[in-house]
């Protein structure tokens, strides 16, 4: 992969990028519940949403007016990847005008558009508008700690059973579903934090954990007890979504992260495990035996033989356009089948050119990230790559079990995890004074 051209309106105005609209995005994306929307654009118009389209229109402005500061980089190959998604997309809405859909599956096609233009913003947004590598860093931080408060709100929900996203009213926004974030598996309560599903919550706290123990790895001993309490509140949140996506994302992250770590830190991740495991089993007994069953017997599990039986009748909707599909957004699963599967969702959606096109970011973003930890020099970098290189990994994962895009706090992560993963390949080789970093 050839090393990326400089960025010299970003060298030229030092000062200015996308970091604060990340954080704001990031913000309102954890603390405002994901179902709260501005009614006229019903799913589409979370607060975050709004936030990421505001930094689209940064982005563009970047493009066209001189000397924002913000200009993004020549070459950049998650924009590149992302460029043939949208292409998909739009391949897919033109198919929604030639075809005769229910104008519902109208209505949700063009708020789909919404939705990918709010996308955009969040991976270009971090892709481009990341100034250097001690922003970056930064960046990353915030993102732990915005997945450490949204475990510490899941935490809460568990043990006491208070939903604190039920005492939220904001002005000028409506619940697009009832706020019911609570529900039970096997005498459990499931939580969901201010996500909309517990499995939702669960996948986005798995994106997030690789980077927690980037932060946690890397941070000087004196300052690091903040960063393993991320961790610690990742770790515990988890499980309580009782969710296999979440797992099946961590399962991702080991495969992706243990193969790079010392001896020793294996050994001590061999012996911190069990423990860990007993303390859960103590501060929530029978929690461990649920998340097992999850697992084994899993054929015999009534949601799991609906929805395998749910897929022998999606051929006849992949047949009516199989190379472009019918358009994003109109396969309703109230009105036709619940897939939880977002790549087979894709593939009647956007057809075999968009099933390809999202792999393909996926697999950019890995690549980049990948070759981010090739070109970083230090051993802190080196890390920091391989860790976005995990969260990817989650990403392209978790899409098997669920339906992402229908979830708008995961399907932002997801793009944010993209982005960072080209800021991560723009920004590599650059010289780096962690000492600000280590203080987000």
């Amino acid at each position: 992969m050839p090393a990326p051209a400089p960025a010299p309106a970003l060298a030229a105005a030092p000062g200015r990028d996308l970091l604060g609209p990340l954080t704001v995005f990031l913000g309102v994306l954890v603390l405002v519940p994901s179902r709260l929307v501005f009614k006229p654009l019903g799913a589409a118009g979370t607060p975050a949403a709004m936030v990421a389209l505001g930094m689209l229109a940064l982005w563009v402005a970047a493009w066209i007016v001189p000397g924002t500061g913000m200009g993004p980089a020549r070459r950049q190959p998650v924009r590149w990847a992302f460029t043939v998604f949208v292409a998909a997309v739009l391949a897919g809405y033109v198919a929604v005008g030639l075809g005769h859909l229910p104008a519902d599956d109208l209505s949700n096609a063009d708020r789909a558009l919404i939705a990918v233009a709010a996308w955009g913003g969040i991976l270009l947004g971090a892709a481009d508008g990341v100034r250097d590598r001690d922003r970056l860093e930064l960046l990353i931080g915030r993102v732990v700690l915005a997945g450490a408060v949204l475990a510490a709100i899941g935490i809460l929900q568990f043990f006491t059973g208070f939903d604190v996203s039920s005492v939220l009213h904001i002005p000028g926004l409506s619940v697009n579903e009832p706020l019911a974030l609570i529900n039970e598996r096997a005498s459990f309560r499931r939580v969901a934090g201010t996500a909309v599903h517990p499995i939702e919550f669960g996948v986005v706290l798995a994106m997030v954990f690789p980077l927690a123990l980037y932060r946690a790895f890397n941070t000087a001993k004196g300052a690091g007890l903040g960063q393993w309490l991320s961790v610690l509140l990742l770790a515990v949140a988890i499980p309580m979504s009782l969710s296999r996506s979440a797992f099946l994302g961590l399962f991702a992250v080991a495969l992706v992260l243990a193969p790079t770590w010392r001896g020793t830190r294996l050994v001590a991740a061999g012996l911190i495990a069990p423990v860990f495991t007993v303390a859960m089993q103590a501060v929530a007994p029978g929690l461990l035996g649920t998340i097992k069953s999850l697992f084994v017997g899993l054929t015999s599990d009534p949601s799991f033989q609906g929805r395998t039986e749910d897929y022998s009748v999606v051929g006849q909707f992949i047949s009516q356009s199989p190379l472009f599909g019918r358009g994003l957004g109109t396969f309703d699963p109230a009105r036709y089948v619940l897939l939880d599967n977002q790549y087979l969702g894709t593939l009647i959606e956007l057809g075999a050119f968009g099933l390809v096109a999202l792999l393909g970011m996926f697999v950019t973003g890995i690549v980049a990230a990948r070759a981010a930890r090739r070109r970083g020099g230090d051993e802190r970098w080196r890390e920091l790559g391989q860790c976005l290189a995990a969260s990817a990994a989650v990403c392209l994962v978790s899409f098997v079990t669920f339906d992402a895009f229908a979830f708008p706090m995961a399907s932002a992560m997801t793009f944010l995890m993209l982005g960072c993963a080209g800021a991560a390949w723009r920004v590599a080789g650059q010289p780096a004074a962690v000492g600000e970093a280590t203080r987000a």
